[in-house]
């Protein structure tokens, strides 16, 4: 396949959280934190594979095989992870998964430069939409909205932020939420954001 040809399917925000609603309750349930790992790893039988200088050399810290046997990941991001930040990616990927199966198995991406000329040549707006819907599929499987609301109020009135507007108030606990939900402080904001307080 042509990577310049591509043309990603839309799918519709409210799809997308059911999707990865889902697939989170068919493997963990509502629990928090979601293990990704174990889910890619055991449930699915995915394989995390570090790569030395994967982003220096394509501009990413992971990416799934149109095989969907492994994720690659930069080797320095997964062994010097400290925020949780490849839980996100790693879950990114998994979206790539469910919502792109199709268009990622006529990608035939296989190798390091496979990658490269993905990237590379895809037209940028149909890499962006590619991009938003897996990070919106990641944020949802990573943070439940009914287990992220009742976190938000919770934590609320332990500072008795009441009276402030929201994105002041998200921006202030997202490193609290951030550390139950084992996510990096920026998924924790990025879903805060998203949704009606």
């Amino acid at each position: 396949m042509k990577y310049k040809n591509i043309t990603v399917p839309f799918v519709s925000p409210d799809k997308i959280q059911d999707k990865a609603d889902n697939l989170r309750k068919k493997f963990w349930g509502n629990k928090i934190p979601v293990k990704i790992e174990t889910i890619l790893e055991i449930k699915l039988k995915i394989r995390i594979i570090p790569v030395p200088n994967l982003f220096k050399l394509c501009g990413v810290d992971s990416q799934i095989s149109s095989d969907f046997s492994s994720i690659l990941v930069d080797q320095d991001s997964y062994l010097n992870d400290d925020t949780n930040r490849l839980y996100f990616s790693y879950a990114h990927e998994l979206g790539h998964y469910v919502l792109h199966k199709d268009l990622f198995i006529g990608l035939k991406v296989r190798s390091i430069d496979d990658v490269i000329s993905f990237i590379t040549n895809i037209p940028e707006k149909q890499y962006s939409f590619l991009e938003t819907q897996a990070n919106k599929f990641a944020s949802h499987f990573l943070l439940p909205r009914e287990v992220l609301s009742e976190t938000r109020k919770e934590i609320v009135g332990i500072y008795n932020l009441k009276g402030m507007d929201d994105k002041t108030v998200n921006s202030y606990i997202a490193d609290s939420v951030a550390k139950k939900f084992e996510v990096s402080s920026w998924a924790a904001e990025l879903a805060l954001n998203d949704f009606k307080n």
